[in-house]
């Protein structure tokens, strides 16, 4: 994973899952782009080694594994990010680290959070690490 320990660089996490402790993870720490929408497009963006992507123009285009971020407000922000886990004739069913977001349809249209001014960045993810 590039640009450990500097966290505004690359894309990772650290082993701080194990503890003494119950819920406590002293060790962890992890990029902005683990665990910020909007830092996370920014490297699939910039990013030349390790997760790399390329942005394309139609959901279609993906596939399982590839991202989707979403811009609900259309203010040029992030607000959130989901993986393809599903293709059903052309159109991506995404999970989310969201309540209910297990196999939902991408345009998160009966959502909250979606606005007529919505914005989505279809990313497919490079298969290859380097």
């Amino acid at each position: 994973m590039t640009g450990m320990p500097n966290r505004g660089r690359g894309w990772w996490i650290t082993d701080g899952w194990q503890s003494n402790r119950p819920g406590v993870f002293a060790r962890e720490t992890w990029s902005y782009s683990w665990s910020v929408s909007h830092a996370f497009k920014l490297h699939l963006d910039n990013s030349k080694s390790g997760l790399t992507a390329k942005r394309v123009n139609s959901p279609s285009e993906l596939t399982i594994g590839d991202v989707i971020c979403y811009d609900f407000e259309g203010d040029g922000r992030i607000n959130h990010t989901t993986i393809v886990t599903s293709m059903v004739n052309g159109v991506p069913y995404i999970h989310a680290h969201t309540v209910n977001s297990a196999d939902r349809l991408y345009d998160y249209r009966n959502s909250r959070a979606y606005t007529p001014n919505t914005i989505y960045y279809y990313y497919k993810i490079d298969d290859v690490f380097n």
